[in-house]
Parts: C-alpha cells; sequence; structure tokens
C-alpha cells in the first residue's frame, strides 16, 4: 500500500505543478503521511484518515497564511514563471522585424520568442519593455537601442602606432 500512496503524492505533486493553486501541494503531503502509516503497520482505514485528517489540516490551517505571505505587497494575482517578465527590460539578441516575425530577447538567461507591440523593427543590443505575454512569445516596445560606439569597434588612434623614434634601437 506504501507504492499506492507514493503514487498517489506523485500524481497531486503533477497537479500541484500544473495549476500552482496551492492545493494539491496538501494533499502531496497527505498522501506521503499516509505512505508512512502503511510502512508503520497501520491498517488501510487508518491510511484513509490519516490521509484525509492530513489534507484537511493542511487546506484550512496552512493554506490561507500562505496564500497571505504570497501575496503581500501583489495585490491581484500572483505573477510565476513566464508572466513574471511582464514589466522587465530585456536586450535583443536577435533582430524583431514587426508584429509578426519575431526576433529573440534575453531574460534570466534565456532566449526568448519576442514581437514589436507597434509592429516596428528593433536591432540586435537594443534594450525593450516587455508589455506582455501571448502565448509563449514576449509583446515587447523599445526603450533604448544601441549606441553606435557600441555597434563596431573603434578605430585604433595615432597613439597605438609606433612611430620610428619608438623603434629606434641604440647601436
Amino acid at each position: 500500500m506504501t507504492f499506492v500512496w507514493l503514487a498517489v503524492a506523485l500524481a497531486f505533486g503533477v497537479a500541484e505543478m500544473l495549476t500552482l493553486a496551492f492545493y494539491a501541494v496538501f494533499l502531496v503531503a497527505a498522501a506521503l503521511a499516509a505512505a508512512v502509516a502503511a510502512l508503520l503497520g497501520v491498517p488501510e482505514a487508518g491510511q484513509i484518515v490519516v490521509f484525509c485528517g492530513v489534507s484537511v489540516v493542511g487546506v484550512v490551517t496552512a493554506r490561507p497564511p500562505l496564500m497571505r505571505y504570497l501575496k503581500r505587497g501583489h495585490p491581484g494575482e500572483i505573477k510565476s514563471g513566464a508572466q513574471a517578465m511582464v514589466g522587465m527590460e530585456a536586450p535583443v539578441v536577435e533582430e524583431i522585424r514587426g508584429a509578426h516575425e519575431p526576433g529573440h530577447v534575453r531574460v534570466a538567461g534565456e532566449s526568448w520568442p519576442a514581437i514589436s507591440a507597434d509592429g516596428s523593427t528593433i536591432a540586435v543590443g537594443s534594450t525593450v519593455h516587455i508589455d506582455a505575454l501571448r502565448q509563449a512569445t514576449l509583446i515587447v516596445s523599445l526603450v533604448a537601442t544601441p549606441s553606435p560606439a557600441s555597434e563596431s569597434p573603434t578605430p585604433a588612434g595615432p597613439e597605438a602606432t609606433p612611430t620610428t623614434a619608438d623603434t629606434t634601437t641604440e647601436g
């Protein structure tokens, strides 16, 4: 029966990862508690009581303070994952050619497809503001373009070239 409870815990763990509603996490804890009860030799009826008791206590007593903690300073919904990128600024790493030809921006070390909100072309090296997320594509607007000095290396000035006076040797 222990393996059944572990399978139940795994199933609720997957459900929690998909919903992030913080209900299934308490069912995972309850299934793990029931698995421990099974290991200790508690009969199946007792395991079910443990499962129900731990899940109800978790949802009723632990979830409300957890949700208040997670929502502090963030009225409305909790942003996580890709939604958390909305409002950030990011550099363009592959030219964005308009509203229908995505380029890529670098956010948190990852390359994300992006299109411009107004349909304009945005050059590599520009900084953009992430306005929204549509499926897995970021909707961005231009904040700053790259400076001309950063696009091409500066040529060496006369002070970088050796003169005949610098290269003469005593003989």
